[in-house]
């Protein structure tokens, strides 16, 4: 072999590996997101966005890390513990000052999945004037009876009348099964396994969503310093986790498939049922002509303004211009 035709040889294959290497492909960029609570069906979207692939095709290697619920993911997020989150509005402003950090740069929850469950037979609420009275099994310490408090006088129903009982939130179901209690608060995706644990009744929600309760819920939030220094990774990952959103409700079936790979000990069946059920307050008109994740600035306003008026804050109170970052949701809307 001539000298001229081995410096070629060595040459294409010195190109080659260039081309092989981190330096010269886009560099995939390790992501910690963080859910509002443990991995549920509600989840799925997050999981097909991970499984078929759509993070990997924006260069970016997401761990879904799951929280024990909305406040310890708000304070992952605000400490660095996770660049991006799952993080639930309301408990952003009800943070108030603790969670200054975290930005929203989309909302999937567009409408509250706040319901309050009874049974057919027992109490049956069906509408707001039916909570006169109630017996309301929930937490204390939770700021939730405060919502359901106002969702009363919004409703022109004395909240005064609503009798809050301490219940933790493992044996809230079992109580409501058992009729020790006429009403638990659970999320409106809860409807499956509250079925499945109540054999001689029929659950029944009274969704806050169907009555006035017009504010966004769980959003992507980011700490305003990682969204400062990486705008660009903040919208890949925007657009990947949008799709999985599109595709998860589209096809639930197709959805739990792959979110039981990564989470084993879920009920498939279960899954597709809270996928069903979360298309209510994911997939609204808004979003029919906006696309997954849309923003209105009136609608912020009118969230973060229901929160500082019925929850009492600690520290400074934030305001819809401090939590809402626009311009991360994708060029091309993804639409449902």
């Amino acid at each position: 072999m001539s000298r001229a035709l081995i410096a070629r040889v060595i040459t294409i294959g010195a190109i080659a590996l260039c081309l092989q290497s981190p330096a010269a492909q886009a560099q995939e960029r390790d992501l910690k997101f963080v859910l509002d609570f443990i991995s549920l069906g509600r989840h799925a979207p997050w999981y097909v966005a991970l499984g078929k692939g759509y993070f990997k095709d924006e260069g970016l290697n997401v761990t879904i890390m799951p929280s024990k619920g909305t406040a310890d993911a708000i304070r992952t997020v605000a400490t660095g513990g996770a660049e991006i989150g799952f993080i639930d509005i309301p408990s952003l402003v009800a943070s108030g000052s603790a969670g200054a950090n975290v930005k929203i740069v989309a909302a999937n929850y567009q409408k509250p999945p706040y319901c309050i469950f009874t049974l057919n037979p027992g109490a049956n609420v069906t509408e707001p004037k039916q909570m006169a009275g109630l017996e309301l099994g929930s937490s204390t310490a939770s700021f939730l009876p405060k919502i359901w408090a106002a969702f009363m006088e919004m409703n022109k129903v004395d909240s005064r009348t609503l009798k809050i009982v301490n219940i933790d939130a493992a044996s809230r179901v079992p109580m409501l099964a058992a009729g020790k209690v006429q009403s638990i608060d659970q999320f409106l995706m809860s409807e499956p396994a509250i079925r499945r644990a109540v054999t001689n009744a029929k659950p029944v929600c009274l969704f806050a969503g169907d009555y006035g309760l017009e504010i966004y819920a769980n959003s992507i939030g980011v700490p305003e310093d990682f969204l400062g220094k990486n705008p660009d990774v903040v919208k890949k990952f925007v657009r990947a986790a949008l799709k999985g959103w599109k595709d998860a409700l589209a096809d639930p079936e197709e959805a739990s498939r792959i979110e039981i790979q990564y989470v084993k000990a879920l009920d498939p069946q279960i899954i597709v049922e809270e996928l069903q059920i979360l298309k209510r307050i994911a997939i609204t008109p808004d979003v029919e002509a906006k696309g997954f994740g849309t923003i209105s600035m009136e609608r912020m306003k009118n969230t973060v303004d229901f929160i500082n008026k019925n929850i009492e804050v600690s520290g400074d109170k934030l305001t819809a211009e401090q939590i809402y970052r626009a311009g991360y949701l994708p060029d091309v809307p993804i639409k449902p």
